[in-house]
């Protein structure tokens, strides 16, 4: 009889213990993923900024549209230190089969060259799929553009650029979570 509660208590504590271990195990997993996820938004932004400091903002792309930091754009379009154009969009039916796999569509796309000719790149990884991507940019137009007949230049703020990124993981063990983050950044090519 003695045997038999010693028994039950053991197996009853070695159950409990795997439970505890199993739970802990499954946490432990989704707070990697969060933390990949969160990494990799960084990384995307990251990405982003770089370009935005080492190049221009393409003042031609945006001829037309009105550019303020209280409203944004879909696409953001840069010159590189050498004057080839960078774009970076949200992709669509149209390109989604540039993006890493079916469930990481709608992704972030960079092209380097011209857009419809030059394939664009991924900049979101597999997994994880964009929800909205925002880009302000400011001023409203090329501050190294001089009017001769004025003697004024068209804006005397520095070119910036925020962006703001919102990714949602696919992944089973997180799926639907969401990071939020944005980030402002100046060119450091300003030319007067």
């Amino acid at each position: 009889m003695e045997l038999l509660v010693v028994m039950g208590i053991f197996s009853t504590v070695v159950v409990s213990a795997s439970d505890i271990f199993i739970a802990a195990n499954r946490a432990q997993r989704k707070i990697s993923a969060l933390e990949r996820l969160q990494a990799d938004a960084r990384f995307t932004l990251e990405a982003v900024t770089r370009e935005v400091r080492g190049g221009s903002i393409d003042w031609t792309y945006y001829a037309g549209q009105s550019l303020s930091l209280d409203a944004s754009v879909e696409v953001l379009a840069l010159r590189d230190s050498t004057n080839a154009p960078i774009v970076f969009h949200k992709s669509d039916a149209a390109n989604a089969t540039y993006c890493p796999d079916a469930a990481s569509t709608p992704c972030l796309l960079m092209t380097l060259g011209t857009v419809g000719v030059d394939p664009p790149a991924p900049l979101t990884p597999k997994g994880e799929s964009v929800q909205n991507v925002k880009f302000y940019v400011a001023p409203s137009a090329d501050p190294s553009s001089f009017n001769a007949a004025t003697g004024v230049y068209a804006s005397d703020l520095q070119p910036r650029v925020t962006a703001v990124l919102v990714l949602k993981s696919t992944e089973r063990i997180v799926e639907g979570a969401v990071v939020y983050i944005q980030t402002t950044a100046s060119s450091r090519w300003y030319p007067r």
